[in-house]
Protein backbone atom coordinates (compact mmCIF):
# COMPACT_ATOMS: atom_id res chain seq x y z
CA UNK A 1 0.00 0.00 0.00
CA UNK A 2 1.38 3.77 -0.85
CA UNK A 3 1.90 6.00 1.17
CA UNK A 4 -0.05 9.40 1.28
CA UNK A 5 1.37 12.50 1.54
CA UNK A 6 -0.48 16.25 1.64
CA UNK A 7 1.24 18.48 0.59
CA UNK A 8 0.56 22.18 1.39
CA UNK A 9 1.97 25.09 -0.96
CA UNK A 10 0.25 28.32 -2.15
CA UNK A 11 3.02 28.83 -4.81
CA UNK A 12 1.46 26.18 -8.32
CA UNK A 13 4.14 25.35 -9.95
CA UNK A 14 6.29 24.49 -7.04
CA UNK A 15 3.04 22.47 -6.16
CA UNK A 16 3.61 20.60 -8.94
CA UNK A 17 6.84 19.70 -8.67
CA UNK A 18 6.47 18.03 -4.93
CA UNK A 19 3.40 16.25 -6.35
CA UNK A 20 5.75 15.01 -9.49
CA UNK A 21 8.68 14.47 -7.00
CA UNK A 22 6.02 12.33 -4.73
CA UNK A 23 4.83 10.07 -7.23
CA UNK A 24 8.63 9.06 -8.09
CA UNK A 25 8.72 8.49 -4.53
CA UNK A 26 5.76 6.42 -4.94
CA UNK A 27 3.60 8.20 -2.72
CA UNK A 28 0.12 9.30 -3.38
CA UNK A 29 -0.21 13.21 -2.77
CA UNK A 30 -3.19 15.65 -2.57
CA UNK A 31 -2.31 19.31 -2.95
CA UNK A 32 -3.81 22.02 -0.69
CA UNK A 33 -2.86 26.01 -1.17
CA UNK A 34 -3.73 26.86 2.29
CA UNK A 35 -4.42 26.67 6.02
CA UNK A 36 -8.02 26.38 5.89
CA UNK A 37 -8.30 24.03 2.70
CA UNK A 38 -5.69 22.21 4.37
CA UNK A 39 -7.16 21.83 7.80
CA UNK A 40 -10.95 21.52 5.67
CA UNK A 41 -9.45 18.19 4.10
CA UNK A 42 -8.01 16.92 7.50
CA UNK A 43 -11.10 16.95 9.00
CA UNK A 44 -12.48 14.31 6.26
CA UNK A 45 -11.35 10.44 6.20
CA UNK A 46 -8.20 11.41 4.45
CA UNK A 47 -5.33 10.09 6.20
CA UNK A 48 -1.80 10.97 5.30
CA UNK A 49 1.15 9.85 6.49
CA UNK A 50 3.19 12.93 6.23
CA UNK A 51 2.59 16.40 5.43
CA UNK A 52 4.91 18.30 3.77
CA UNK A 53 3.89 22.05 4.43
CA UNK A 54 5.13 25.38 3.02
CA UNK A 55 5.80 27.89 6.13
CA UNK A 56 4.45 30.99 4.63
CA UNK A 57 0.53 30.52 3.05
CA UNK A 58 -1.71 33.36 1.90
CA UNK A 59 -3.99 32.49 5.06
CA UNK A 60 -1.22 31.72 7.85
CA UNK A 61 1.83 29.79 7.82
CA UNK A 62 2.33 25.87 8.04
CA UNK A 63 3.34 25.92 12.17
CA UNK A 64 -0.22 27.07 12.19
CA UNK A 65 -1.70 24.10 10.50
CA UNK A 66 1.09 21.71 12.83
CA UNK A 67 -0.20 22.43 15.93
CA UNK A 68 -3.59 22.14 15.03
CA UNK A 69 -2.53 18.52 13.95
CA UNK A 70 -0.64 18.28 17.43
CA UNK A 71 -3.87 19.29 19.25
CA UNK A 72 -6.12 15.92 17.82
CA UNK A 73 -5.06 12.70 18.87
CA UNK A 74 -6.14 11.23 15.74
CA UNK A 75 -3.06 12.76 14.20
CA UNK A 76 -0.64 11.74 16.79
CA UNK A 77 1.23 9.53 14.34
CA UNK A 78 1.61 12.08 11.76
CA UNK A 79 4.45 13.25 10.74
CA UNK A 80 5.77 16.97 8.91
CA UNK A 81 8.18 17.97 6.93
CA UNK A 82 8.69 21.98 6.79
CA UNK A 83 9.77 23.72 3.98
CA UNK A 84 11.15 27.19 3.45
CA UNK A 85 12.83 29.49 1.88
CA UNK A 86 13.88 30.83 5.37
CA UNK A 87 16.88 29.15 7.39
CA UNK A 88 16.60 26.56 10.22
CA UNK A 89 17.44 29.09 13.25
CA UNK A 90 14.28 31.18 11.97
CA UNK A 91 12.27 28.57 14.07
CA UNK A 92 11.26 27.80 17.40
CA UNK A 93 14.14 25.28 18.43
CA UNK A 94 10.91 23.19 20.35
CA UNK A 95 9.15 23.24 16.97
CA UNK A 96 12.94 21.93 15.08
CA UNK A 97 13.49 19.29 17.96
CA UNK A 98 10.26 17.95 18.13
CA UNK A 99 11.08 14.29 16.45
CA UNK A 100 8.06 14.29 14.52
CA UNK A 101 8.66 17.93 12.55
CA UNK A 102 11.60 17.79 10.14
CA UNK A 103 12.49 20.52 7.88
CA UNK A 104 13.75 21.24 4.25
CA UNK A 105 15.13 25.05 2.95
CA UNK A 106 14.31 25.89 -0.48
CA UNK A 107 15.42 25.05 -2.84
CA UNK A 108 15.62 21.30 -2.49
CA UNK A 109 16.22 18.16 -5.17
CA UNK A 110 14.45 15.17 -4.87
CA UNK A 111 17.05 13.53 -2.99
CA UNK A 112 16.82 15.42 -0.19
CA UNK A 113 13.52 14.81 -0.13
CA UNK A 114 13.84 11.09 0.02
CA UNK A 115 16.75 11.34 2.57
CA UNK A 116 13.80 13.37 4.51
CA UNK A 117 10.91 11.14 4.01
CA UNK A 118 13.13 8.38 5.29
Amino acid sequence: MPKRALIVEDNPDLGAVLLEFLELLNYESELTQGVKESVRLLKGENLFDVLIIDYTLGDGTGIDIINWCKKRLVFKDLRFILISGYEKSRFASSLMQDPAVAFLQKPFTIAQLKETLG
